[in-house]
């Protein structure tokens, strides 16, 4: 079937718009019906679950800020599992250091002793 220039019939009736003004309205108010879903910018989701997990790791950022403020020798360049693994190491230097100060004072024989228990 030679059809030249021509579109193919079928073609041609889904890329046209129909004569009859009555059906262009009705096209016209069905596209208007339809929801269309536009996308959210970069950070600005809105998803439940994307929110939920964006609060979560700035809570999470703003903890290892205060760590890092706490803990002595903490670069600002420092990753998570450093920080975490310095902060370890920091409790159980600490840890070590009210040991040593108790044990100092149980050998004390001072006479403010039995005044300080």
């Amino acid at each position: 079937m030679d059809i030249g220039n021509r579109p193919h019939p079928l073609l041609a009736h889904h890329l046209s718009l129909p004569k009859d003004v009555n059906a262009i309205e009705k096209l016209l108010q069905f596209q208007d019906s339809v929801p269309c879903k536009i996308r959210a910018k970069r950070g600005c989701a809105t998803h439940p679950r994307s929110i939920a997990e964006r609060v979560r790791r700035t809570k999470i950022s703003e903890r290892m800020r205060k760590l890092q403020d706490l803990v002595p020798n903490m670069d600002k360049q420092t990753n998570t599992a450093d920080m975490l693994d310095l902060a370890v190491d920091y409790v159980k230097e600490l840890q070590d250091q009210v040991k040593a100060l108790a044990d100092k004072r149980a050998k004390c024989s001072c006479s403010n002793k039995h005044e300080q228990a």
